[in-house]
């Protein structure tokens, strides 16, 4: 019975591993949407600094235009106001000077505000040039490192299925029938857990201090009163995986 045991605790490790295989590979396209939104955002960011410094620039381009025009339209008022003959028209021509120097300076407070739209943007820029250098070469290479650990988690469960199905098949009829029952039922198909300090791993419960002795004897198949799971013994000198994670109390499974 010790060995068929070991055998059922390999099984279960073998069954955890494979789940927990299953679970990561079934969480593949989120994980990798994930790997190129992050990309997708840097690159976004990128695209919006430089979308502001040309904005900026052109801005400024367009602005400087409308101070050379006002610039024409105050040399055009001062030459009328030298010229005129009648108060009206000397009026006028101080209207359109005074009008078109306020333009002048309510443009040039706005070029001065597209400058620093400009250098904030610039600086930004410069301060991630390397970021910006390396982009496509980081996402090809973390996506590479991606797809290559996926396939290597693809070929693990291949072989842990293999071997999976080799140690099943290996086992008497009565216990693999036993053990496909316990996992059916059980909560994330745990069927076989440690017996430790007198309880069992898997719910917690206190064991029977006679059916604790049994199962550290290993001469028999001993389940658990409260959660049915089949229980085995580890010795400290040369105990077996754990193949049950510690998991929440279960009352009654």
């Amino acid at each position: 019975m010790k060995a068929e045991l070991q055998e059922l605790v390999a099984l279960q490790k073998l069954d955890t591993t494979i789940r927990t295989l299953q679970k990561e590979l079934e969480a593949i396209p989120q994980r990798r949407a994930e790997v190129e939104s992050e990309f997708d955002q840097r690159a976004f960011e990128i695209r919006a600094l430089e979308n502001s410094r040309d904005e900026a620039r052109l801005t400024r381009n367009r602005l400087e235009t409308e101070i050379v025009e006002q610039k024409t339209r105050v040399e055009r008022a001062e030459r009328n106001l030298m010229s005129s003959k009648k108060p009206d028209e000397y009026t006028a021509a101080i209207r359109e000077a005074d009008a078109a120097r306020k333009q002048i300076s309510a443009l040039e407070t706005q070029i001065l505000e597209q400058m620093e739209i400009y250098e904030r943007a610039e600086n930004s820029l410069k301060e991630r040039a390397e970021e910006i250098a390396s982009l496509n070469t980081d996402r090809e290479a973390r996506l590479k490192t991606f797809d290559d650990s996926t396939r290597a988690q693809s070929d693990q469960l291949q072989v842990s299925i293999g071997e999976r199905d080799r140690v099943f098949n290996a086992l008497p009829k009565q216990l693999s029938a036993q053990y496909k029952r316990i996992s059916a039922r059980i909560r994330n198909g745990i069927a076989v857990a440690e017996a430790r300090n007198g309880s069992c791993t898997a719910c917690f419960m206190a064991l029977r201090p006679q059916a604790m002795s049994q199962v550290r004897r290993g001469d028999e198949l001993i389940t658990c009163d409260n959660c049915n799971r089949i229980l085995y013994y580890a010795a400290n000198d040369a105990a077996p995986a754990n193949p049950n994670p510690v998991q929440p109390k279960v009352a009654h499974t």
